[in-house]
């Protein structure tokens, strides 16, 4: 019974309750959504989000913010795509991602946690330039990925589990090295009131610069498996998935103020960010229609979530 009560005590469960819920309407809407082939869709066209919102979940715990993480995503994707497409190796594509990933989460880290600029105003500022440059470099869609990694994104391990969740897994891994480690302690209590850690000894400038390092990271893989999924360019591919990354967090029980919540919600809130996509177009509603009615359902989601688990999300709730 009263592990029963801390279950719907944790800040992630209403999100957790909503994926529940949602996951038995669509496989009454849509037709063999709860095939294993069907769910295997699913997750490969959805763990870009997932990773996204992983890596801004951690930002939000350390008491920032970063808008820029759906730009990265697309300068990332269109840099591969179209250097792809001049015979670079899958080696180096990997490696450009990540070095080009690390870098931005670098340039936001260097200038909010040393030169002290407030987050939303340089992640606003950097999401404009890596927009800008994204456009730059690939105005209209095209390009190309390898073969070898699109082939690999799509098919299976084990003959059963998308070899997508494998771009999943390695963020999460890191993740969850972080949390096992006293930094994990640091990151909620500069979340919660960076002052009070400064003066308790901690870190706080490193433990934000490590969030904005693994956000850019996550982006880096995020772009990486969303380009090995549509084998192509789009320089405006990334841009609605910040506000869907930061929707997820908040579905997911996770403080826009800092210091509260589980990267486990940011997980689950991503996943009902696809599957209300899903319901949307299995009841065939006019494409008119759809962003307005997907709007008003993410709403209802967050405003169930944010109320259902208002008191695990005003506490540190790991």
């Amino acid at each position: 019974m009263v592990k029963m009560r801390n279950v719907v005590k944790w800040s992630s469960f209403p999100s957790l309750l909503l994926c529940v819920v949602f996951v038995a309407l669509n496989g009454f809407i849509t037709k063999g959504f709860l095939s294993w082939s069907s769910m295997g869709g699913f997750l490969q066209a959805i763990i870009p989000l997932i990773i996204l919102s992983i890596g801004e979940s951690v930002v939000l715990l350390g008491g920032g913010i970063d808008i820029s993480v759906g730009a990265s995503v697309s300068l990332i994707n269109v840099i591969l795509a179209t250097m792809s497409q001049r015979g670079t190796s899958a080696e180096a594509l990997i490696g450009i991602a990540l070095i080009c990933g690390l870098a931005i989460g670098a340039l936001n880290g260097l200038l909010i946690s040393i030169v002290r600029i407030s987050p939303l105003l340089v992640t606003f500022a950097t999401s404009y330039i890596i927009s800008g440059m994204a456009l730059t470099i690939l105005p209209t869609p095209g390009g190309s990925m390898p073969d070898s990694l699109t082939n690999f994104y799509l098919s299976n391990v084990l003959f059963v589990i998308p070899s997508a969740v494998i771009f999943l897994a390695i963020v999460y891994a890191i993740w969850l090295v972080w949390h096992l480690s006293p930094m994990s302690t640091h990151l909620y209590a500069t979340g919660n009131n960076i002052f009070k850690a400064f003066y308790s000894g901690i870190a706080v400038t490193r433990i934000q610069f490590m969030t904005y390092l693994f956000a850019g990271f996550a982006s880096s893989i995020a772009a990486l498996a969303l380009t090995s999924y549509m084998g192509a360019g789009d320089a405006r591919v990334g841009l609605p998935l910040t506000l869907n990354a930061i929707a997820a967090c908040v579905i997911g029980g996770i403080s826009l103020a800092g210091g509260a919540g589980n990267v486990s919600g940011a997980v689950f809130g991503s996943f009902f960010l696809g599957l209300v996509l899903t319901i949307i177009l299995g009841l065939g509603i006019p494409t008119y229609y759809q962003n307005f009615a997907s709007g008003l359902v993410i709403l209802i989601g967050i405003f169930t979530a944010v109320m259902a688990g208002k008191k695990g999300v005003l506490k540190p709730n790991r």
